[in-house]
């Protein structure tokens, strides 16, 4: 695709996602006056709506429970509850199939929400980390628990310190 065109369409899918935003732990509407306001490349832009449209049927925990997500009894703190995909773990990445969602309670009571996704990469398939996404804000590490090389996208609740921080202060 050409330049000005990936450029165009980046601006474009930049608008929609702010018109929209991100899921807010708020209880009110669900909605946040923070949205994303990215300083990447646009094919990461593009990549990351790409990520939001393929998990959007993930939004209900269960639909993700009877699309064969597993919940793994991993809670981390500013983090949420990991649900891992067995059938996704190889040594490849693909944007639009993340081996893990990472939902957080909600404060309010209601069912959890979808905050992010994660990609996992086991070790003893690569010993590099995996080509992600385009650009190069997206930073892989190693996690010793998981013997993985492991990214996550806040996709789905806005980060301040980043869309691919392990961690989101906004999230309990």
């Amino acid at each position: 695709m050409e330049r000005k065109k990936l450029a165009t369409l980046a601006a474009a899918v930049t608008a929609s996602i702010a018109a929209v935003g991100f899921a807010s732990p708020a209880c009110a509407d669900g909605n946040s006056n923070a949205y994303i306001k990215p300083q990447m490349p646009a094919a990461t832009i593009l990549q990351l709506e790409a990520v939001r449209q393929a998990t959007a049927k993930y939004l209900d925990v269960n639909a993700a429970v009877a699309d064969g997500y597993v919940d793994i009894n991993v809670f981390i703190p500013h983090m949420g509850w990991h649900y891992l995909k067995q059938s996704l773990v190889d040594d490849r990445f693909e944007a639009t199939k993340p081996e893990l969602l990472v939902y957080a309670d909600d404060p309010c009571g209601g069912p959890r929400k979808l905050v992010a996704v994660e990609y996992g990469v086991p070790t003893e398939l690569v010993n590099k980390a995996p080509q992600g996404f385009a650009g190069k804000a997206d930073a892989w590490n190693v996690v010793a628990m998981t013997n993985m090389w492991m990214v996550h996208a806040w996709v789905w609740e806005w980060n301040p310190a980043g869309v691919f921080n392990p961690t989101n202060s906004r999230v309990d």
